[in-house]
């Protein structure tokens, strides 16, 4: 496959609806730095309400954008036919979380076939499907719909582990699918692009203390309350223990919200901080005593690799893909989550020679993938899809080549 001859199109109308820096944001983020400087034809686009048409965003406007996420304000936007788009090879890539936008993707997968497209997507997990009480109501009324017509219409389909590409070939078993879709695997980064901040911040007592950090948005999927009813328990004996999450507020997490809000420790020993910059959220990694990812359900676990490659001592759950992520390099709890839990954080309170063992053997053997290296991964597998074309894998030869890896 010809690079030269390559339009790939990214809808990123999801990103711009929430502006978020972390999760699946963090990933196209990390994505269009990179695939921007390639030697592709990239079009950005999104889909505008008011035109109900896609948009494309000039390159020189995204590298803007992607240096403040948050704030930037694009120009006056103009509308654009991608289906009277002319080029050789077109990829329809879709990374984002597209099951909620606007182009409906029943409707536009088969458009997008008949005007000569091959349509590419990234599948980070089945959660809405498999788990829908974990979700907002509108993504579990959208995302069965959406992934019916990756079924239908997709040419390629790249996962972030092995875990989800089980679930989906379970998943399409299920619906009594019998199409045949080319599959890879891709993991995800645990690095990220800082871009330099000379701004201060108020945070330089609390980063000099000992705290357990838990990075993600809360939600019940989560636990964090579990966490946070564990240390309630932990801070009666260790004094200078502090617990800090690290992520804005999902849904039904209403105990947990009013837990955190009148809680006689908050800002004193228990905190709970939102929209922290990558900068700043490194320096927490860096100076963790212990870092804790419990979820019931992951398609990947982005916190557990950003954890390791801090070479921190994690405590996570043994369930989905976090044992594919973790490995042998983190501690697992499988059930009674309390008292597991207290038992881990005490043990390395208690044996400081056990927990600098920890650390150092993550340090000297854990060995980190690089958002440079998932998106030399990626296009190796664009590269590669054109020898697909002639000859589809089967589903048992992807698992054994999954497992080779």
């Amino acid at each position: 496959m010809n690079k030269k001859r390559i339009s790939i199109y990214i809808d990123i109308s999801e990103f711009l609806a929430t502006r978020n820096t972390t999760g699946i944001q963090r990933v196209i983020r990390e994505l269009l730095l990179r695939i921007l400087k390639d030697r592709f034809t990239v079009k950005i686009i999104y889909y505008d309400e008011g035109f109900k048409s896609f948009v494309k965003i000039q390159s020189d406007e995204i590298h803007a954008f992607l240096k403040d996420v948050k704030n930037y304000q694009f120009k006056l936007p103009v509308a654009i036919n991608i289906f009277e788009e002319r080029a050789e090879n077109k990829i329809f890539f879709d990374i984002d979380s597209v099951w909620n936008a606007g182009a409906s993707r029943v409707d536009l997968y088969p458009k997008l076939k008949k005007y000569g497209f091959k349509i590419f997507n990234f599948i980070y997990d089945l959660i809405p499907v498999l788990f829908p009480d974990y979700l907002y109501e509108k993504s579990k009324l959208n995302f069965p719909d959406f992934i019916k017509a990756v079924y239908r219409y997709s040419d390629l389909v790249i996962f972030d582990s092995l875990s989800t590409q089980k679930d989906f070939f379970k998943l399409k078993e299920d619906l009594n699918i019998i199409r045949k879709i080319n599959t890879d695997i891709v993991h995800l980064g645990s690095d990220y692009t800082l871009y330099p901040d000379k701004q201060k911040h108020p945070y330089e007592k609390l980063l000099s203390q000992k705290y357990i950090l838990f990075v993600g948005t809360i939600e019940p999927r989560k636990q964090q309350l579990e966490v946070l009813k564990s240390f309630e328990i932990l801070q009666e004996k260790y004094s200078d223990l502090n617990l800090v999450f690290i992520g804005r507020i999902g849904w039904d997490v209403d105990e947990f919200v009013n837990k955190i809000a009148n809680h006689p420790l908050k800002n004193k020993r228990i905190y709970h901080l939102v929209n922290i910059e990558d900068n700043i959220l490194s320096l927490f990694y860096q100076n963790a005593f212990i870092v804790t990812y419990l979820s019931n359900y992951e398609g990947f676990g982005l916190p557990v690799v950003e954890s390791l490659a801090h070479s921190n001592i994690t405590i996570i759950s043994k369930n989905s893909s976090l044992n594919e992520v973790g490995n042998k390099f983190v501690n697992y709890i499988h059930h009674d989550i309390q008292e597991t839990f207290i038992k881990l954080v005490s043990y390395y309170i208690n044996d400081p020679n056990a927990f600098h063992l920890r650390k150092s053997y993550i340090k000297q053997n854990y060995k980190s993938i690089s958002w440079n290296d998932f998106y030399v991964n990626l296009i190796n597998i664009f590269e590669k899809f054109d020898i697909f074309t002639v000859l589809v894998k089967t589903e048992d030869s992807i698992y054994n080549d999954a497992y080779k890896q």
